[in-house]
């Protein structure tokens, strides 16, 4: 598992166990229970009946087999765990394999994919699911229950040729590998896997058993730049040879608790990385994603949120339709497409729509250019199964104009004249951008700052504003507010806070602190995350 992404992944879970016994015993401290007439002493307790804690939920299979990723057989050198501060609402407790194969017993006996609905979720870790005794007897109960594609995330080194087969007979399957190098002495020393030739050689047995993967690579700065740059580019050759759907690789980053001391120019590294990226995209036929994306669209796109294509899903309905790398999509449909997100939802519509066909505009060298879009050709490594989208690959999500409908109901209903947003150094660009272009805020009387927070909790190199905690956001504001005018609205995007659904940061703490502290009122703007 690689870069701050698993983080953010890790974060959909509830806080500590620790956190929430502090809760019943602070109750407990001030009432007594009885059982017939007598007070009895409280030393645990257990949810009475499950179909209470049932709630509404897309019911993704991971879900279930999730709670089975608790191990890891890897020691990477970028592990995003080594470098958790102690305080964050992460992590779990040991169990037997025996009690964790229960627990996602029961889960499933819960998991209703028709009604949409499961059990809610609690604590777990974001580590190495196959490694579990019991993860291939979970699987195969989950196919009783539902069709949906499997989603796993590995970092290889099970994906031996029988543990293939065996996975191919649950398809439809999708794996996410952590592959980080194609060298067998490189991966030995960023992973510690003793047996790299398992996950390197894994690729084209994936390929032989029709099981569509994408390979994640964390280029993680172990020797030289150079060094380091040279292993990447080998890693998505052997990608592309053996037909990847997708590779991503994960820009490295580090905590203060991973290492108080600098490791790297990030600036440097990052920069140099993605410069290699976009020349290996040129050459390459399996499509290559950067995230975060927008570090890349920043560094290099005038104007930010465009639908244009940076790569092709082999064999997709798109890639056969007749569409380049560097197209811009215009209309879809007869739809004309203003943004990424409008192209992405359109794109996805279509996908579950009953229509085999649809038309496309792009515009290629100057010139607009229509297409027919046929869904129904495609082959190896796309499939109607796996993907959700007809394989046209962007740079990243974009930013949702509807975000901005959403603040403008936010301003309204306070009547601000003065707003302070809080956004993150990645997003600020875009959301300026978008900011200026909107009819929206054409009222000359209100002022809208856009600033952006440090992350003092993470430290290190951490900039991305889906890690910043409710200190981040006090301490940032009690400085902004030192020398300058005061607000009367803070509004903050609410990705930071979707721990548990509760409105919580990675620390367990509510978002609403923070207008207590500052005495100002504080709004989250809904949104998913936007760590990309």
């Amino acid at each position: 598992m690689s870069s701050f992404q698993d983080i953010k992944n890790a974060s959909l879970y509830e806080p500590r166990i620790e956190f929430i016994k502090k809760q019943l015993d602070s109750l407990l401290s001030v009432i007594d229970l009885e059982k017939d007439g007598e007070v009895v002493e409280v030393d645990s307790f257990r949810l009475k009946n499950l179909r209470h804690w049932v709630s509404p939920s897309p019911c993704d299979p991971i879900e279930v087999f999730g709670y089975a990723g608790t191990r890891c057989d890897c020691a990477c050198l970028f592990c995003c765990n080594r470098g958790n501060p102690p305080s964050s609402a992460l992590g779990n407790l040991r169990r037997p394999p025996g009690e964790e194969f229960e627990e996602m017993r029961t889960r499933m006996n819960y998991f209703f994919p028709r009604a949409g609905t499961c059990l809610f979720p609690s604590l777990g870790d974001i580590y190495e699911v196959m490694l579990h005794p019991h993860f291939l007897e979970v699987l195969r109960l989950l196919r009783e229950k539902t069709s949906k594609v499997f989603r796993i995330t590995t970092n290889g080194k099970t994906l031996t040729p029988e543990a293939i087969s065996q996975l191919a007979e649950l398809k439809p399957i999708y794996l996410y590998i952590s592959l980080n190098s194609v060298s067998h002495a490189r991966r030995r020393r960023l992973m510690k896997d003793k047996n790299p030739q398992i996950a390197i050689q894994s690729l084209p047995l994936l390929k032989d058993a029709g099981i569509p993967y994408s390979v994640v690579i964390v280029p993680w700065p172990l020797g030289s730049l150079a060094e380091m740059l040279d292993d990447l580019s080998s890693t998505v050759a052997h990608a592309d040879l053996n037909d990847c759907h997708l590779v991503e690789i994960n820009l490295p980053g580090y905590t203060r608790y991973f290492s108080p001391e600098k490791l790297y120019d990030l600036d440097d590294v990052w920069s140099r990385t993605v410069s290699c990226v976009r020349t290996l995209r040129e050459k390459t036929g399996s499509p290559i994603v950067v995230m975060p994306s927008m570090y890349e669209e920043n560094l290099y796109e005038g104007r930010k949120n465009l639908p244009e294509i940076i790569g092709l899903v082999k064999n997709s309905p798109a890639a056969m339709s007749g569409l380049n790398k560097g197209d811009l999509i215009l209309k879809i449909g007869g739809i004309t497409i203003a943004s990424r997100p409008q192209a992405r939802d359109l794109l996805s519509v279509l996908q579950r729509s009953e229509n085999r066909e649809a038309s496309l505009t792009v515009e290629r060298d100057g010139h607009a250019l229509e297409l027919s879009l046929n869904l129904e050709v495609f082959s190896y490594p796309y499939s109607r199964e796996t993907d959700n989208h007809p394989g046209i690959i962007f740079m990243g999500t974009g930013l949702r104009m509807s975000y901005l409908e959403g603040l403008k109901e936010i301003i309204d209903s306070h009547k601000a004249k003065h707003v302070l947003f809080l956004s993150s150094t990645l997003v600020k660009p875009t959301f300026e951008q978008c900011l200026a272009e909107s009819h929206l805020f054409g009222d000359r009387e209100l002022r809208i700052d856009v600033e952006v927070p440090r992350n003092n909790f993470f430290g290190g190199d951490v900039f991305m504003g889906d890690l910043l905690v409710v200190q981040d956001f006090i301490d940032f504001i009690k400085e902004y507010l030192e020398g300058k005018e005061r607000p009367d609205l803070i509004v903050i995007p609410s990705s930071p806070f979707n721990l548990g659904g509760w409105g919580r940061d990675l620390t367990g703490r509510v978002y609403l602190d923070i207008g207590r502290e500052v005495g100002i009122p504080v709004e989250l703007l809904e949104c998913s995350t936007i760590f990309d």
